[in-house]
């Protein structure tokens, strides 16, 4: 009688998770014996970090317990940091001992880069894991309650002066968010402080405009509810070095802020890079159409991970793209484990939404741009339902509810 295929999942982010919940209707009972292994035992909804930092969500909103996906399969969960994946002898290897596979799923998303700028590492606050969007939020609250006590007014207001660097969709969504959490909440908490006058947040990047890669209508509006909300942006500008309370770029301008974020993007997971597999030049795993690394049926990849070129382009490092592979990585395992042959993907994007303010938000659906409060209800319902299990589901709506009709959180707990 043949052994049962053994099938191990590197990673439980977006494509992990939303892979295991497919495979989980596409297998027979018995078929395989599925492994996902991730450092931690929940799925972090990234794109709800800023809301975390801000106050508008605590942080268990946006952590999803992966047992919750694997258990109800009878598929196998596994806390453990991936050290390698050894190909040659077909193992993942943990920190708590190998895992053989005969077919292995290399998604483990993506880390903060910060290009080598000296200084970002050290004195900005990465936005990327739930214990960031908490120091985050620290170093909001933390800089209001000693500016609430600062006397000098030139210190007060380098403690009220936030700088996020990178204005893609994190960068403008915390800049928004800040805004709102400084109007709505922490204005009425601090009446000593003059937050008209000696509030600012500075948004930098390098592109031409704000969300540089989407749709230039997205960008408009973006830009002009940043304005109305008083949020500086400076665009076409590189920043050469981080240093404690200050930003300095490559044309010599300096701006100062005890609070420096920074969102200036992401780069390939070290443990892929360490893969002896076939990559592309940004370290990516080269795949084909159908999600085989080097053309091998026994290695997958997707997501982050994976540089899956589509019109002579590679797909972007969003959670979007992860979410909509899963399901085609699940078909093509499937049919690779009763000895099928794989089927091709074509990535047909969805469009793009963009949270503004606690009213307002930006979206782009096939070649529509609308904005507003469509656009937020919109954005909220998409998210609500991307969101892992009822009880999440739940709890992020009921959050909404009271963060709209009441103040945030501005507790400084974890």
């Amino acid at each position: 009688m043949e052994a049962t295929k053994k099938v191990v999942i590197v990673g439980g982010g977006f494509g992990g998770l939303h892979l295991v919940r497919r495979l989980a209707r596409g297998l027979r009972p018995g078929e395989a014996e599925v492994t996902l292994v991730d450092r931690r035992n929940y799925s972090l909804f990234t794109p709800l970090l800023y809301q975390v930092a801000t106050g508008e969500l605590p942080s268990h909103a946006v952590a999803a317990p992966l047992r919750h996906a694997t258990a109800p399969a009878a598929f196998r969960f596994l806390q453990s940091e991936v050290e390698a994946i050894d190909a040659e002898r077909r193992l993942v290897v943990t920190a708590d001992g190998p895992l053989p596979y005969d077919h292995v799923v290399i998604a483990p998303g993506s880390v903060t880069t910060t290009y080598g700028i000296p200084g970002a590492d050290r004195y900005a606050l990465p936005i990327k894991e739930l214990a960031d969007a908490l120091a985050v939020r620290h170093a909001v609250l933390s800089s209001f309650e000693r500016a609430a006590a600062e006397t000098d007014a030139a210190r007060k207001k380098a403690l009220l002066a936030f700088i996020i660097v990178g204005a893609g969709p994190v960068g403008v969504e915390l800049a928004s968010s800040l805004r709102d959490l400084f109007e709505r909440t922490l204005r009425p908490m601090f009446p000593q402080l003059d937050l008209d006058r000696d509030t600012s947040i500075v948004l930098i990047d390098g592109s031409e405009r704000v969300l540089g890669n989407m749709d230039q209508r997205l960008a408009w509006l973006a830009q002009r509810t940043l304005d109305r909300q008083r949020v500086r942006v400076v665009p076409r500008t590189y920043v050469a070095e981080v240093l404690p309370g200050s930003v300095r770029t490559r044309d010599g301008a300096r701006f100062d802020a005890k609070t420096i974020i920074w969102a200036g993007g992401v780069t390939t997971n070290p443990l892929v890079v360490a893969c002896d597999l076939v990559k592309a030049s940004d370290k990516r795993l080269l795949v084909d159409h159908s999600f085989r690394v080097g053309g091998r049926d026994d290695v997958l990849a997707l997501g982050d991970a994976a540089h899956f070129l589509q019109d002579s382009k590679p797909l972007p490092q969003l959670a979007q793209v992860a979410v909509l592979q899963a399901p085609a990585v699940a078909r093509n395992l499937v049919h690779l484990l009763r000895g099928e042959s794989p089927v091709p993907y074509r990535h047909r994007e969805k469009g793009d939404l963009i949270a503004l303010g606690r009213t307002s938000a930006g979206a782009k659906l096939g070649n529509v741009v609308f904005g507003g409060l469509l656009a937020w209800t919109v954005w909220r319902g998409y998210y609500l339902l991307r969101l892992s299990g009822a009880r999440g589901k739940a709890t992020l709506l009921s959050e909404w509810i009271l963060s709209y009709f009441f103040s945030r959180t501005a507790a400084d707990t974890p």
